[in-house]
């Protein structure tokens, strides 16, 4: 809408000022200038401010109509909805941090419990929340052609590296790079990748146990987990070893932070670009730090160089890339079918029909970069998640943490040198995975994920009615409260391992720790593997207790793109 500036309405009164003088006079006596000067200039300020007075409030007004223009297309559709703020509709909390975003973007679950979808506005935007895990499953896979992209697009030219990144891709663009990297994420490559993973979380505990000399200390665990995850993730995925225990500062960790972090400003960004995307691409934002897309670019290039001069060929993911590029990379399949289970919690993996004219991907060095980097950020950032919530689950349920230690006691003295895990040990150790499967119901790393309806879609509502989704709207899933419904888990805010004894009890549609269907988590296998790995080396070296620092109940940190504790997870860690 136009608006008049403070000259334009003091020009606009003395127009009108003249032709009111005129009517009590001749227009030949104004044009000649008979009336006083000063008059006229009274009567002009009188009506421009006059005209402020006015125009400001219908302006206000005016935009007040268009910015709720769109607010009764729920109510049209007989779809129930959150109502919403004008102009924010249920955005405001995100930018006042009053609340955590997944819970506001989430707050029609509990308000309609006789639904399987809501309605909620981003902005003026409306988009759908599901409410039934049934549909949810049925949307990810039967009819996942009308749910095939994610709401979040980042651009190459502000995002080289986070637009190349599988969970970003959409379209066709998704589909080459998701059967490219399938045979990069079986059990048989996973087990091949184990012994970096291994020998790098075994090290870092051997050197905190010399730091420890025999005494308890008290460390706090995020920052912990997330030294030991970056050398593991910079191991495997760019194919170099670095110590972040000691070298604190090192380039790898300094780097990773910044690509890890989801709070402050960066954690702003990602909320915008995935909740509002046009005024994201709008104002230009980069999701990620240029200095860092510039490091991991030149970084694996690098690397690759390095590669290929020396011959060089090591079990990580910078070599199966270098596969994929030249169209080598394939599954081992009896292995694979002998290590396919990774757990309660691994998801099943779906084989994508090749379209027509779709080819495969080329994956150039900047290609790999992007993927090698958002392998780094998922096995920095979630499993950094899901180890510091169990660790706080083990501390606050001694009981729990007890038996734990006692299945890898018992699995320590089956091993040659009696403290180097394998793979298929970790693999059939039931209790071990029945902690982290119910760590990851009751505190799921990604909260909330999203779709974008790529084709209209009709389904059937509780009450008998017909919703179609229309082309182009988001729709997002709530996983934090399917896992925290009591339909589906009696007490649910309890923490009790022994729900996953019998997998049968489990109504497989409401977990979704990582998500569901063809867009899941490709690599739910490696979070397993690197969790397990960590847990038992922490578990067979250390006692986990409750610091005085720790905040129990825990309270979590609202201004958190993603989940973490306030005040942080601080542990004293007995010595063995």
């Amino acid at each position: 809408m136009r608006m008049f500036t403070c000259d334009g309405a003091r020009n606009f009164g003395t127009v009108f000022a003249l032709l009111l003088l005129a009517s009590f006079g001749t227009v030949a006596s104004v044009a000649n200038n008979s009336f006083p000067k000063k008059l006229v200039h009274l009567v002009s300020f009188v009506f421009s401010k006059m005209f402020l007075l006015w125009a400001l409030p219908l302006a206000l007004y005016l935009f007040y109509q268009w910015s709720i223009a769109t607010y009764d297309y729920f109510e049209k559709r007989n779809v129930p909805y959150v109502k919403p703020v004008p102009f924010f509709g249920q955005v405001l909390s995100f930018f006042t941090q009053g609340r955590h975003a997944v819970d506001v973007a989430s707050e029609g679950y509990h308000m309609f419990r006789n639904t399987r979808i809501s309605g909620v506005f981003t902005l003026r935007t409306p988009a759908y929340l599901v409410h039934d895990p049934t549909l949810y499953k049925q949307m990810a896979t039967k009819d996942f052609d009308h749910f095939t992209d994610h709401v979040t697009d980042f651009r190459i030219e502000t995002d080289p590296i986070l637009a190349r990144s599988l969970f970003f891709t959409n379209g066709a663009h998704w589909r080459q790079h998701r059967s490219g990297l399938s045979p990069a994420f079986t059990g048989s490559k996973m087990r091949s990748m184990f012994g970096l993973l291994s020998k790098s979380a075994g090290d870092a505990m051997g050197r905190l146990l010399v730091f420890a000399a025999g005494k308890p200390f008290t460390m706090e665990l995020r920052d912990l987990y997330s030294r030991l995850g970056n050398d593991v993730m910079t191991s495997i995925s760019f194919g170099v070893e670095v110590d972040s225990l000691t070298d604190r500062d090192n380039e790898f960790f300094l780097k990773g932070k910044r690509l890890a972090q989801i709070d402050g400003l960066p954690g702003l960004k990602f909320l915008m670009a995935t909740t509002i995307p046009r005024v994201f691409h709008f104002f230009r934002l980069s999701g990620m730090y240029k200095d860092v897309n510039e490091f991991y670019t030149d970084a694996v290039a690098r690397n690759i160089q390095l590669r290929e001069t020396n011959r060089i060929t090591r079990p990580d993911f910078i070599h199966l890339l270098l596969q994929a590029r030249k169209n080598t990379l394939g599954a081992e399949k009896h292995e694979d079918e002998a290590l396919q289970d990774a757990g309660f919690s691994t998801v099943k993996e779906h084989t994508l029909e090749q379209k027509m004219g779709e080819g495969k991907m080329s994956w150039t060095d900047i290609d790999i970069a992007g993927a090698a980097a958002s392998f780094f950020f998922g096995g920095i950032e979630t499993t950094t998640t899901l180890l510091c919530f169990t660790s706080y689950e083990l501390a606050v349920n001694p009981d729990i943490q007890d038996r734990l230690r006692a299945e890898i006691d018992e699995q320590r003295e089956s091993l040659a040198d009696g403290r180097t895990p394998t793979y298929e040990v970790l693999q059939k150790m039931k209790y071990l995975d029945m902690v982290v499967s119910e760590a990851l119901r009751r505190w799921t790393p990604l909260g909330l994920t999203n779709r974008k309806c790529t084709k209209n879609y009709t389904f059937t509502n509780t009450d008998g009615s017909q919703v179609t989704i229309e082309r182009g709207q988001n729709i997002s899933i709530p996983l934090k409260y399917f896992h925290l419904d009591e339909k589906f888990y009696p007490d649910p805010l309890r923490f009790d391992p022994e729900r996953f004894a019998d997998p049968n009890n489990i109504n497989q549609d409401a977990y979704v720790p990582f998500g569901t269907g063809l867009r899941n988590c490709i690599g739910s296998r490696l979070a397993l593997m690197q969790a397990k790995c960590f847990l038992f080396y922490m578990l067979s070296n250390f006692i986990i207790q409750p610091g005085s620092k720790l905040t129990i109940p825990i309270v979590l940190d609202e201004t958190s793109a993603g989940l973490n504790a306030k005040h942080g997870f601080w542990m004293n860690l007995v010595p063995r």
